[in-house]
């Protein structure tokens, strides 16, 4: 019954052009284990609800530093994980869909990649201190827009390591959906990084079918100690 549901729900999404009232409603009200179902059921049924190449803001942020740990946050099918995989980056990842997980698994195997993955959610990963290069949040339902989270993100990074965001905003009218944020918020949530680049933009995304809505993206880095 539940999957039944969950499918029009799908349905109802595309015909309010991705993310909407009833979808931001769901989100913050579903169990974790309707999380679980209800991306199992996007990666298994909807694969063309998103763009399977590497996130771009990623791919320009990487193109010139040299590969270490990184750390993909919701990391779905495993795009941008094999990407940095295959340029000789040591990446884990993470995701509540075990089908994302095996989908990831499948694609690093085919690219001759190998990458960790785990099946948990952000909140109740162990992040570590000071133990990523790099993190990437990428259309990413993780609660950034709890300061705590943020705080925990910038401990788990390296000194001199980046963070790469990149999902859309809130649209005017709307609830916040996770991982979502107003207009102007992340600069302020993210005040205690070196922020490197930040835009407001309306571009294509990379879920919705690439439709053009509006995003923001970030480039952080965690300052050395003084």
């Amino acid at each position: 019954m539940l999957a039944r549901w969950l499918r029009w729900v799908l349905v109802l999404v595309g015909c309010l052009v991705g993310v909407g009232l009833c979808l931001t409603w769901w989100f913050a009200h579903a169990t974790p284990g309707q999380y679980r179902q209800f991306f199992n059921l996007v990666y298994e049924h909807f694969g063309g609800a998103f763009t399977h190449q590497p996130n771009r803001l990623l791919v320009e942020t990487v193109s010139t530093l040299p590969p270490g740990r990184a750390l993909d946050i919701a990391m779905g099918e495993g795009r941008n994980a094999v990407y940095l995989a295959s340029r000789g980056w040591d990446v884990t990842g993470f995701d509540v869909s075990d089908e994302a997980l095996r989908q990831a698994t499948d694609r690093a195997r085919k690219a001759g990649v190998g990458i960790r993955v785990s099946l948990v959610g952000s909140e109740k990963f162990d992040y570590g201190r000071d133990q990523w290069d790099l993190i990437v949040l990428s259309y990413a339902f993780a609660p950034v827009r709890d300061p705590a989270y943020v705080e925990r993100l910038r401990q788990a990074l390296k000194p001199g390591g980046l963070l790469v965001f990149e999902h859309y905003l809130r649209l005017p009218g709307t609830g916040l959906m996770v991982g979502t944020a107003d207009r102007g918020e992340l600069p302020r949530l993210f005040r205690d990084f070196e922020i490197r680049r930040y835009e407001e933009l309306e571009a294509p995304g990379d879920w919705q079918g690439g439709r053009k809505a509006p995003l923001a993206r970030l480039v952080a880095v965690k300052r050395w100690a003084r």
